[in-house]
């Protein structure tokens, strides 16, 4: 599945009539596939109905109607899509002090190096999902949001299609260090995003 831009209204008026109904609906959605590791990590598992929120959103937030912008966000968004072996999720750093930020984040250095899923007890690096703009070469800078890709292996897929095969979301930094199981409805969704397609 993609996103492209004709899934994308322009039509700013039509948007805002129906915006708190689309809202109403992306809550629970949202909140089946968010999984919060420790204290301050929390993970939005990415699908195409929550990527197609977000972009629409932003054109409707930014009022964008030039069709050469509404293709730039959904490049930007579209390469959250997940596959058929790779799931997606946005991370965020959720710090209590906003004075204090900056010293935290300093403390977390290296942290998008540190995520993984753990699928019976086999580790599976998360790959960070750099800016377009983005120089590949240059280190990147730990930030209260990163983006992230999953990718597995046939077997690891079937294992995390099993439901009775255990799966957690993990973080090993010297920082911070902590996991949680992915199960019941979260393993579900999750398990829908992972569907072989064409």
């Amino acid at each position: 599945m993609t996103l492209t831009v004709q899934d994308i209204t322009t039509d700013h008026e039509a948007y805002a009539a129906t915006r708190a109904q689309a809202r109403k609906h992306m809550i629970p959605v949202r909140a089946e596939r968010r999984v919060r590791v420790g204290d301050i990590l929390v993970f939005e598992f990415e699908n195409a109905q929550t990527l197609r929120y977000q972009v629409q959103e932003m054109v409707y937030t930014e009022r964008l109607t030039d069709p050469a912008e509404v293709a730039h966000e959904v490049a930007v968004y579209g390469r959250l899509m997940p596959s058929s072996h790779a799931l997606t999720a946005t991370m965020f750093i959720e710090l209590k002090s906003s004075e204090s930020v900056r010293e935290e984040l300093v403390k977390l250095a290296g942290l998008h190096d540190a995520i993984s899923l753990e699928i019976d007890g086999e580790v599976v690096p998360a790959e960070e999902i750099r800016g377009i703009d983005e120089d590949p070469n240059v280190p990147s800078e730990t930030v209260s949001v990163h983006m992230f890709r999953f990718p597995l292996t046939d077997e690891q897929r079937d294992k995390f299609r099993d439901p009775a095969v255990p799966v957690e979301l993990a973080v090993d930094h010297e920082a911070y260090s902590d996991s949680t199981p992915i199960e019941g409805g979260t393993r579900r969704s999750l398990i829908a995003d992972l569907t072989l397609r064409a």
